[in-house]
């Protein structure tokens, strides 16, 4: 099969080794049981007393919430009511805390855009066998190739005590998301005028990165997950599959994309599906790299500066806005998301920045701002710059904790072309089939002759 074929890849780019980043140390790993959470977050609230300590986070439905396996998570925060607003006449007042990309969405739409500040919890979660993963990770993961690649990891997130900005994003890019999982996920572009039309897909994922049988991450194949897209609406593109296979170094080895369409008899391969290439059904406001989780692609293209933490106002706890009872037009404004319908709060991040090198080229992002909450490594705010230092995008991820497994997940998120007035949002599951992490997703589901039996002619 694919992915087993491509274990000798995988051993390859690890004997290319060009340049090694060490692990932490044992005696610096223990702060993960002590000062710090187990992904690497501090354990202590601020010194405001706005921040609070990490208590564990929900690992589980909370009593009497309602919650039901299978449907939308009721909102464990329902009746907390906002502790301030911020909006264009004030946000001089909350400049520290504030994104660069949400003060671009304050300026751009002053009369309609605003944000309401909640209480803040630190909600987020990950099994134990997470944690211990992580454990592990913390004192044998190390960069190679150039820092397009990891090794000595698996599970999770590979630098809870990063070093660099690239571990950082590799945090990101290698947390734990599940392992087999599906779900239903309806997406559209707002026109000026808040006109839209909802394309709906159904989603299924194998995260190779973190299956519990695979111990080492040469035994991965140099392949973090698998995915099939099944589009159900409208009717012009129901039937139309994607399939993808994600590898490790996309350096090295680039992924692995198919399309098939409906009437066909053919899965195509689709080249060139990578870094700055246009999303489908995006019409230009979101590419390949702005895709799965706000970023997705190689980062070989950017020189990363590690900036430090900070405290910013940022998406979280989001259940009102992936409520079942919310209907699409709820959501979809003109030129945003309604903000009446966005839980903000007050939590750590990471900053970090990414600048072209010299050379490199990206049709939209000469720069990128990213936003990583620390309990979770999460990329939930994004600010993208283009060659003029103009603010060409901007990006918002909304994550819940699905308490039950527990997990925290973005759905959905949204990306914003700030001059053109109009964005982009996908994984709304609003009306669509919920997220489900104990899916029996089978590998070969997820290989070219499966898509091509299943395909309508």
């Amino acid at each position: 099969m694919l992915w087993v074929a491509r274990t000798l890849l995988s051993a390859g780019l690890v004997l290319g080794i060009s340049q090694v980043f060490a692990a932490v140390s044992p005696e610096e790993a223990k702060r993960l049981e002590t000062d710090l959470t187990p992904t690497g977050a501090e354990r202590a609230g601020n010194a405001a007393g706005t921040i609070p300590a990490w208590d564990g986070g929900l690992t589980a439905p909370p009593p009497g919430i309602g919650y039901e396996p299978g449907k939308h998570h009721p909102d464990p925060f329902a009746a907390d009511k906002p502790l301030f607003t911020i909006n264009a006449a004030n946000m001089a007042q909350y400049d520290a805390q504030l994104t660069q990309g949400n003060k671009a969405l304050l300026t751009t739409y002053p009369d309609t855009y605003s944000m309401n500040v909640y209480p803040t919890h630190r909600s987020c979660a990950f099994p134990p066998h997470v944690y211990q993963a992580i454990a592990r990770n913390a004192v044998s993961a190390k960069m190679i190739n150039d820092e397009n690649s990891v090794t000595g990891a698996t599970m999770a997130s590979p630098f809870p005590i990063p070093q660099s900005a690239r571990e950082v994003l590799w945090n990101f890019e290698l947390m734990y998301r599940g392992f087999k999982t599906k779900a239903g996920a309806a997406a559209t572009v707002s026109s000026k005028g808040g006109d839209f039309t909802i394309e709906a897909a159904d989603e299924y994922y194998i995260w190779n990165w973190s299956d519990p049988a695979i111990t080492t991450t040469e035994g991965m194949g140099n392949m973090v997950f698998f995915f099939n897209r099944i589009n159900i609406s409208p009717p012009q593109i129901a039937g139309t599959m994607f399939l993808g296979h994600y590898t490790l170094d996309q350096v090295a080895d680039a992924k692995h994309t198919w399309l098939y369409k409906t009437g066909e008899r053919k899965v195509k391969r689709v080249t060139g599906n990578a870094y700055d290439a246009p999303t489908n059904g995006a019409n230009g406001v979101r590419t390949i790299d702005m895709g799965i989780h706000v970023f997705s692609g190689a980062g070989d293209r950017y020189t990363w500066e590690q900036q430090g933490k900070s405290e910013k106002i940022i998406p979280y706890n989001t259940y009102r806005l992936s409520s079942p009872d919310l209907e699409y037009k709820d959501i979809i404004g003109k030129g945003h998301l309604n903000a009446e319908l966005i839980r903000y709060e007050l939590h750590r991040v990471w900053e970090i920045e990414g600048t072209l090198k010299p050379g490199m080229s990206h049709s939209i992002a000469h720069r990128r701002k990213f936003y990583f909450d620390e309990d979770t490594w999460m990329l939930l705010s994004t600010a993208l710059y283009g060659p003029g230092g103009e603010m060409a995008r901007v990006q918002e991820g909304f994550a819940i904790n699905y308490y039950e497994h527990p997990v925290c997940i973005l759905a959905p998120d949204v990306i914003y072309d700030i001059a053109g007035g109009v964005f982009h949002i996908t994984s709304m599951r609003n009306k669509e089939q919920e997220l489900d992490l104990n899916a029996n997703n089978d590998r070969d589901f997820f290989t070219t002759e499966s898509v091509r039996r299943r395909g309508v002619r």
